[in-house]
């Protein structure tokens, strides 16, 4: 590659907008308590159903306006059925019962832990090596977690109604991060645009297999106006604006960049929260918080100089 087009790779490199990912990073923390207004008048699992039977089809637009091509191929209809099953069937409805049962604060902490989870799973696959440091990191990662479970209510308070959200916030975020591990492939052959879109596809089919009967059941003229801007937000604003900012994003300025904008989304969930849902944050749950990210950070620097080995391994050969 000569200069003059390493120069105009790396001009176009810089050119995506920080403030267009602030705005996908304010909307996904916003969500933790807009969810919330959308639970008013849906179950978890119904709310699901009807966001990605209305996502879905926007997914394929974009992917085509964006990307010309929307074919895969035949074979590889299972494993993107195994995606959608996992992250879409599973994760969402586990997100949006976290989002219904526990506090805003809560849910976010608790989805903040995947990227220890998938740590983990990536080391049991054999696609990542996890060294002394990220075991360490896993486990600092977890104490806050604890942390968070004991003092997330400004009480040391054990009990199904206190813990029944975070526990399952907990399970989201161990689904959550087993999607990238069963996703390496597809990721591998497809755009991330691409992999969401199909996966999405076949979510929603699982989805209205489980969930169809509950949302025949509905009172729609009874549903508050409050829970279908919930809904419109979710669609609209989360899954479509957000993960198409998203990956354009990835594509542009590369994953490391983007994913780092990630630690900011809980500090806006807590925010948001505090602001509108009147949430306050309890000083052993903020040390809870400052924990787990802790643990993140030293998993997420294992990680690095992993690649870098790698890389380094590579240029040598």
């Amino acid at each position: 590659m000569g200069e003059a087009e390493r120069g105009k790779l790396m001009t176009t490199k810089k050119d995506f907008p920080d403030w267009v990912l602030w705005c996908v990073i304010l909307v996904w923390g916003a969500n933790y308590v807009v969810g919330k207004w959308g639970m008013a008048g849906f179950d978890p699992l119904t709310f699901t159903v009807i966001r990605f039977v209305g996502a879905t089809p926007i997914l394929f637009l974009l992917l085509y306006a964006l990307e010309k091509n929307i074919r895969i191929q035949i074979r590889d209809c299972f494993e993107l059925a195994i995606l959608g099953l996992v992250g879409v069937t599973i994760y969402q409805t586990l997100f949006m019962a976290a989002v219904k049962y526990a506090t805003a604060t809560n849910a976010s902490l608790m989805l903040a832990v995947s990227p220890v989870f998938a740590a983990i799973f990536a080391w049991l696959a054999g696609q990542e090596q996890l060294t002394a440091r990220g075991r360490r990191g896993s486990a600092i990662s977890f104490l806050g977690v604890v942390f968070v479970l004991l003092f997330g209510t400004n009480k040391l308070a054990v009990g199904w109604d206190v813990l029944r959200g975070d526990l399952i916030g907990i399970l989201a975020s161990c689904v959550w991060g087993l999607y990238p591990v069963l996703a390496k492939r597809m990721l591998s052959k497809y755009s991330a645009l691409k992999t969401t879109t199909y996966s999405s596809l076949f979510g929603m089919i699982f989805l209205l297999a489980v969930g169809s009967k509950g949302v025949q059941a509905l009172s729609w003229s009874e549903i508050p106006l409050l829970a279908w801007g919930s809904m419109f937000f979710s669609i609209v604003l989360v899954t479509a604006f957000g993960l198409v900012v998203w990956y354009h994003a990835i594509s542009r300025v590369g994953a490391n960049r983007v994913m780092a904008y990630m630690y900011a989304v809980p500090a806006v969930a807590v925010i948001t929260a505090a602001i509108i849902l009147r949430e306050q944050l309890h000083l052993m749950q903020a040390v809870g918080a400052a924990v787990i990210f802790w643990g993140i950070s030293m998993i997420r620097k294992d990680k690095l100089v992993v690649l870098a080995n790698k890389d380094l391994s590579e240029t040598a050969k």
